[in-house]
Parts: structure tokens; sequence; C-alpha cells
């Protein structure tokens, strides 16, 4: 169990330092202290691998059950938690490593549970409250935040930008400076 979990750790931290192509099993095995026979006696290859720990570590990054305190509470922690895994640990630059890959049959599951799991979270938040209307593009536009930021931008993502969100998405605060276009009423 101490070797497969070291070599866990090993490639999620491989993955986020170098990227899918230059990871090599070699420098998985390497970092974790162990052989690469090691590796093939658990897992098919590199795919495998790293499917497996990428897997592993958004299940135990995966975010709590809601509360039920406030809707903005368990958003604000829910969102939180998601920022703090994907930012600040090697989760997320292995994560970052893996989109471009997304169609490689071992990592399309693994990607599809992640986002998954966060969406039924964020629905389990929504479910019976006023904010039920319209659910799954007010959870778009908060994993949009997520998303994009963490896979395309260069700034992280902070409490202040997590919490302008959720208030917008819930309309808890008007827009400043409105101004009246042609078109949709309001915007």
């Amino acid at each position: 169990m101490r070797v497969t979990s070291a070599l866990l750790d090993a490639a999620l931290r491989e993955l986020a330092q170098n990227g899918y192509e230059q990871t090599t099993l070699a420098a998985i095995a390497a970092r974790a202290g162990t052989s690469k026979q090691a590796v093939y006696r658990r897992y098919e290859g590199k795919a495998g691998l790293i499917a497996a720990a990428v897997g592993q570590g958004l299940q135990v990054a995966g975010p709590a059950a809601p509360l039920r305190g406030s809707v903005a509470g368990d958003l604000r922690q829910c969102l939180s938690d998601m920022v703090a895994a994907l930012q600040e640990t090697p989760l997320g630059g292995a994560v970052r490593a893996l989109v471009p890959y997304r169609h490689v049959p071992e990592f399309a599951p693994v990607l599809e549970e992640a986002e998954t799991a966060r969406r039924l979270v964020l629905r389990q938040i929504f479910i019976a409250t006023p904010f039920e209307a319209d659910m799954e593009t007010r959870i778009d536009l908060l994993l949009g935040l997520v998303h994009f930021r963490l896979l395309f931008g260069t700034a992280k993502i902070t409490q202040n930008d997590i919490d302008t969100a959720i208030y917008l998405v819930l309309g808890l605060v008007a827009p400043r400076d409105p101004v009246p276009r042609d078109g949709l009423p309001g915007i």
C-alpha cells in the first residue's frame, strides 16, 4: 500500500511539473523511491497510473456535502475547497496537463466523474431553495469561473472572486454602474 500511495503521489507531482508528454514511468518510479517493475505490477502503463493518480486526487479533493446552513455559505465552502485543491496542490497542475488529453480512454472517465461529482454537490446546494430555477446555468457560471481561470488564466482565484461570483449568481447584489442596452430587458 505504501508503494502504491507513493506512486500515485509521484505521478501527480511529475505530471504537474513536467506535463503529460515529458512525464515518464522512470521519473515517477524514481520520485516514488521504487522501480518501473513496481509500476507495471500495479498499472498497465503511464496512462493507467496517471488516470489513477488524478482520479484519487480528485476524489480526495472532492467537495464535501453541503451543510444546508445557507446557499451562499455552502457555495462559498464548496468553491473555496475546489479552488484550494486545484490552485494550491499538484492536483491543479496535473489536471491542467491532462485537459489536452481528455480524449484518451483512460482519462475521459476520470475527468467526467470529477465534473459529475462537483455538479452533484452544487445541485444539492441549490435544490429546494429559491435559487433552484435555472440551476444548471447557475452551476455553469460558478464552475466557469474556476475552470476558465485555472485552465486558461494566469491570475489566481481569490476569496473575493469566489464571493463576487456567488453573489452575482444568486442575484444578491446589483450590477455596478448599469448601462441600458438595446436587446434583453434589464441588460
